[in-house]
């Protein structure tokens, strides 16, 4: 354990030391549109998000801004956060209320994000979420038209039978696997979908799920997969994939332009990846990456246009992966 944490720290601080141009770009001016690009920003990450956000915002050209941060971040990170994102706004993860939810795990997250979504629509991107072609016309088409969307590598939206189904064919314990297996046993679960979706970039339509629905779905699963194990890490991505799934006119971004980083996936294709936690810096791609997209950034693109043309995302079918 010892050595994996001390890996895990140096991968860290080679990734920052080769994104540190980050610190030299010109600042994002936050533009007012109808909807929220919102984040969870640890002091860690502070690197890490501002080359995320600059690369996302860079390609959608507007929306407000949001860092959901801990109570005590330090002031001068603070101040590093409004210099590069004029304009954003904080919200403090321990004034989110969570009702009967559980605190931690993100799960503080997806309620501010549905309660925001009451109003307007809603982008959740995680800090290691980078935007790599020149455009994210899917998404930015999604944000436009009010669809809510996930990121989930060829899965499909399907039913929570299939869901079930589907992950009792794979082998393993972790708690977002267990939570799926017993899905044909929720209340109700003829008339409900699920996606295995990443709660690292997803869409929340205006109106799409309530709070109200996360908390039946809180207690319900709770009470199938027990308290202990259903308040380990990952089941707000659970909640995250139910909530989009439920949304009338929900799409899947499409695979591969869209994917998670791993061993084997894809490369060239994808417009915009997910460096999910494993495999976050191998082959020293996010770096490389990052490195360009701070040239970019130092050359000052234009904008996006108010607009995009274009035909909406078709909605998937029910259809297991």
């Amino acid at each position: 354990m010892y050595f994996y944490r001390h890996r895990r720290m140096v991968a860290y601080w080679w990734f920052d030391r080769a994104i540190r141009g980050i610190h030299d770009t010109p600042p994002i001016r936050v533009v007012d549109a109808p909807w929220t690009i919102v984040s969870m920003v640890a002091p860690k990450h502070i690197a890490m998000y501002l080359l995320s956000i600059k690369a996302f915002y860079r390609r959608v050209g507007r929306g407000k801004v949001v860092a959901i941060i801990d109570r005590d971040m330090p002031q001068e990170t603070r101040d590093t956060l409004r210099r590069h994102v004029q304009g954003i706004e904080f919200q403090v993860l321990e004034d989110i209320d969570v009702g009967p939810c559980q605190r931690g795990g993100t799960w503080e997250r997806i309620l501010w994000i549905l309660d925001r979504a009451r109003d307007e629509y809603v982008v959740q991107i995680d800090a290691d979420v980078l935007a790599v072609a020149p455009d994210v016309n899917e998404v930015l088409r999604c944000m436009e038209e009010g669809t809510a969307f996930t990121m989930a590598d060829a899965h499909q939206i399907m039913s929570m039978r299939e869901a079930a189904l589907y992950a009792r064919s794979i082998d393993g314990d972790y708690i977002g696997e267990v939570s799926e297996r017993m899905f044909d046993r929720y209340p109700g679960h003829e008339a409900l979908r699920y996606v295995r979706g990443s709660s690292g970039l997803a869409g929340f339509a205006p109106g799409g799920f309530s709070r109200e629905g996360l908390y039946r779905f809180h207690e319900k699963m709770e009470a199938l997969v027990g308290p202990k194990r259903w308040r380990e890490w990952g089941t707000e991505q659970c909640a995250s994939n139910f909530a989009v799934a439920n949304t009338a006119g929900a799409v899947v971004l499409p695979y591969p332009a869209y994917a998670s980083f791993h061993p084997h996936g894809p490369r060239g294709e994808t417009k915009c990846f997910h460096f999910i936690g494993s495999y976050r810096f191998d082959e020293g791609f996010f770096a490389a990456h990052g490195r360009r997209e701070i040239a970019a950034l130092n050359a000052r693109p234009t904008p996006p246009r108010p607009g995009l043309a274009g035909r909406r995302l078709e909605e998937p079918g029910t259809a297991a992966p």
